[in-house]
């Protein structure tokens, strides 16, 4: 019953672990796309090889980032255009149907 225990403890404490990393990251990433925008460049030092990977992961979620910006940008230009049209076909057969009582 206490290794049950100790092994549920040690598994809700990585898990805590791992969700502070990825809020660490998460926050890396935000903070480096508002300071450079979308256009950041990758910087590497090969003498330095452990934070070039560091900078180099922030770089992929920065252009992820960038990416999915770019994607909810259009799909939200594209539902509100589709709802618009939805709108006045909705308003034109209510006319239609207004003007023939």
């Amino acid at each position: 019953m206490a290794r049950m225990d100790l092994e549920g403890i040690f598994i809700v404490s990585l898990r805590l672990a791992f969700l502070g990393v990825l809020a660490v990251y998460v926050g890396l990433v935000l903070i480096r796309y508002i300071t450079y925008g979308p256009r950041l460049r990758p910087q590497f030092d090969w003498r330095d090889p452990a934070h070039s990977a560091e900078r180099l992961a922030i770089w992929l979620g920065a252009k992820g980032l960038a990416l999915a910006v770019v994607a909810a940008t259009r799909l939200f230009e594209m539902l509100s255009e589709t709802s618009a049209e939805v709108g006045e076909w909705f308003l034109s057969l209510s006319h239609r149907h207004g003007a023939g009582s």
